[in-house]
C-alpha cells in the first residue's frame, strides 16, 4: 500500500501576512493544501492569490470563534455575544444546532459565490473535534457536498449516517520550536500506509494578526520549516506522493444520500450552476438511482410470480 500526505496550512484568509506566507510554502513544495476563513481581514486577498493557483486545493475553515458570523447575528443568537460577534472561546457555550447549521452553509457558500470548489471541511480551533454536535453538522454537510472532512482524532458516533470520507491518519503537531524541522522530518519518515494529513500553521506576522490572534510569531517559526527543501525532498526520497483532498473526492465511492437537516429557519438555496464534474456526479446518482428502483421491481415481480406457481 502506497503512502501519501496532505499538508495543509490552516487559517487562509485570516490575514495578509499569512495568506503571502502560506503561498510561500506551497511555491516551495512545503505544503499541498490550505483552508480559508471566509469571514476575515484577508479573505479578498487570499481569493486573488487562489484564482493564480489552481492546483492548489482549498477547503472551507468552519469558524466560530474568531470575528463576526457571515449570516446576520440576529438570526444566530447562540452563536454570538450581544455587539454581534462570536463568543471567543468554547468552554461552558451551548451553541444551537440550526444556528450552528445556518452559519456552516452561509460560510460555504461564500466560497461557492467566489467560484472556488472547495476540497474538503475542517474548522478552526478543533471544533468538530471537540463538539460532537458541530461534527455531525458538519458530517452532514460534507456528505451533501460530496467532499472530505478532516480526521477527528475523537470518535463521535453517529448511527443515524454513513461516514464522511476522511484520511487514514492526521498528524496535528506545532513546529514553531528549534526542533521543528527535524520533528516533520520524523513524522515524514514514520508515515503509515494510507492518506495522512498533516496539520501546519505557517505565516507572517501584521498587524491585522496582531488584532486577531494571540498566535504570532510559531507561525513565522513553522514557515521557516515548511518553506525549507528538506520537506519536498524527504517526501520525493521516502517514495511518499504529496496530494491535496481532490484526490479522496476522485478515488471513492458515491456517498449516500441524507434527508435534510431540520431547521427552524430553511435557508434559500443559491441559484448556481453546478460546475460540470459535479453534474456528472448528480447524473451518475440519479442513473443509479434508477438502476436500483429497476432491480427492487424486477424482485418484486419474481416473487410476485413464483407465489402464483406455488398456489
Amino acid at each position: 500500500m502506497s503512502k501519501q500526505v496532505i499538508i495543509n496550512a490552516d487559517d487562509f484568509g485570516l490575514s495578509p501576512g499569512v495568506n503571502e506566507g502560506i503561498i510561500q510554502a506551497y511555491q516551495a513544495g512545503g505544503i499541498t493544501s490550505t483552508s480559508m476563513m471566509v469571514n476575515m481581514p484577508g479573505f479578498d486577498h487570499a481569493l486573488s492569490l487562489a484564482r493564480s493557483l489552481p492546483d492548489l486545493g482549498i477547503g472551507l475553515h468552519f469558524n466560530l470563534t474568531y470575528g463576526r458570523p457571515v449570516s446576520d447575528p440576529a438570526l444566530v443568537p447562540s452563536l454570538v455575544n450581544p455587539d454581534g460577534s462570536f463568543h471567543h472561546g468554547q468552554c461552558g457555550l451551548i451553541r444551537d444546532f440550526a444556528d450552528i447549521a445556518k452559519e456552516l452553509d452561509a460560510q460555504w457558500n461564500v466560497l461557492v459565490q467566489a467560484f472556488l470548489s472547495p476540497t474538503h471541511l475542517d474548522s478552526h480551533q478543533l471544533l468538530h473535534q471537540n463538539d460532537p454536535i458541530i461534527f455531525k453538522i458538519m458530517a452532514e454537510k460534507a456528505i451533501r457536498e460530496n467532499i472530505p472532512l478532516r480526521r477527528s482524532q475523537v470518535r463521535h458516533a453517529s448511527p443515524d449516517m454513513p461516514a464522511p470520507r476522511m484520511t487514514d491518519t492526521i498528524l496535528l503537531d506545532t513546529y514553531g520550536d528549534h526542533e521543528g524541522l527535524q520533528r516533520m522530518l520524523q513524522h515524514l519518515s514514520t508515515l503509515p500506509d494510507g492518506i495522512t494529513e498533516i496539520v501546519c500553521h505557517p505565516g507572517y506576522v501584521d498587524d491585522a494578526l496582531r488584532e486577531i490572534s494571540n498566535w504570532l510569531d510559531i507561525r513565522e517559526h513553522e514557515l521557516a520549516v515548511f518553506v525549507r527543501q528538506d520537506v519536498p525532498r524527504t517526501i520525493q526520497a521516502l517514495g511518499i506522493v504529496p496530494i491535496n483532498y481532490r484526490a479522496l473526492m476522485e478515488t471513492t465511492e458515491e456517498p449516500c444520500e441524507l434527508p435534510p437537516i431540520q431547521m427552524t429557519s430553511p435557508l434559500k438555496p443559491i441559484e448556481k450552476r453546478r460546475p460540470r464534474h459535479m453534474r456528472q456526479r448528480l447524473l451518475k446518482r440519479q442513473r443509479m438511482a434508477k438502476v436500483r428502483r429497476l432491480s427492487k421491481k424486477r424482485r418484486m415481480l419474481r416473487r410476485s410470480s413464483s407465489t402464483r406457481k406455488r398456489v
